[in-house]
């Protein structure tokens, strides 16, 4: 498989929401046609946030910023100035930030108004005389899927990887992901019999009352549950390519959010990079295809295939 052109096209439509989250699919679903594979959509409706507008004015000079909230409205100063890591309070609205890059990094989104900086302009939002800030958000209806590849009806393993993004081209969250998976579909069709791989859409963000996140593995979950509670492995496959991938049981909460995971957690696994490393590029502009290793996506196919083989 030709890593870098698959994964170029899922970059290019980025941020893969809303109406592009569609286009994303049909580039899944033709290249399993053009190799051969057979697949099963599970469609399904959804709602997810499209930000119009994201301004923040501070002392009179713009400041950039993003949208982080799933609904519109105003920033009338700077008093709630929050880290996307570590913050449970509540508030009227907020301006967020990444502790942990320069980057403009959009962690979470927020059910009040939220605009997030960079960590470079904390200073300003502490020493500003004034700061105004508005955002705008349509609330979209979406017809997404799941993309199932493999055993339906009794695998012993489950794989997931979601192909929407929210910010930017995506690449490390989660095209990286998406594009070893397929390679490895494509070279190992034996395994089809015992696995059933999960193109999984609408894992970024929806208006659902459980959780924001992972409303597609929800949706799953609700028709298939029965074959996460029998299934010996489950791996979810998020953030890789830029460095070595390894196996963790650490953090499952943050990327597989499914009602029942405390039920099945000893048996599910993550296949990511150093979050260190992605962290930097998470939900980011700069989360683009040329960060993206060759030779990473080659161990995590590898990887995967022996977890899948009895490794």
């Amino acid at each position: 498989m030709d890593y870098k052109a698959f994964l170029k096209d899922l970059t290019d439509l980025g941020p893969r929401c809303a109406e592009k989250e569609l286009q994303a699919a049909k580039i899944i679903k033709n290249y399993l046609s053009s190799i051969n594979i057979s697949f099963i959509s599970q469609i399904f409706d959804s709602e997810v946030p499209v930000c119009t507008k994201a301004e923040l004015i501070v002392d009179n000079k713009k400041i950039d910023c993003l949208g982080s909230s799933l609904v519109s409205g105003k920033i009338p100063n700077g008093e709630y100035l929050i880290s996307h890591f570590g913050f449970t309070g509540d508030s009227p609205y907020n301006i967020a930030y990444s502790p942990v890059t320069d980057n403009i990094s959009v962690v979470d989104h927020f059910k009040v108004p939220s605009l997030t900086i960079s960590r470079k302009d904390i200073i300003k939002i502490i020493m500003a005389k004034e700061v105004k800030g508005i955002i705008e958000i349509k609330r979209t209806r979406i017809k997404t899927e799941n993309i199932l590849v493999g055993n339906t009806e009794d695998p012993k393993y489950i794989v997931f990887a979601h192909f929407d993004s929210i910010i930017g081209p995506g690449a490390v969250d989660n095209a990286g992901s998406v594009t070893a998976m397929m390679s490895c579909i494509e070279n190992n069709e034996n395994l089809f019999t015992t696995t059933l791989f999960n193109f999984s859409g609408n894992e970024e963000m929806a208006y659902d009352d459980y959780q924001l996140s992972g409303y597609g593995f929800r949706v799953f979950e609700q028709k298939y549950g029965n074959l996460l509670e029998k299934a010996e492995k489950i791996v979810v496959m998020d953030g890789l390519g830029v460095g070595e991938p390894i196996f963790t049981q650490n953090g499952l909460d943050w990327v597989l959010q499914l009602k029942m995971l405390d039920k099945i957690r000893e048996k599910v696994f993550w296949l990511q990079n150093d979050q260190a490393s992605v962290l930097q590029y998470f939900h980011t502009h700069s989360d683009k295809d040329e960060i993206i290793e060759e030779q990473y996506l080659s161990q995590a196919e590898d990887a995967l295939r022996q977890k899948l083989t009895g490794g």
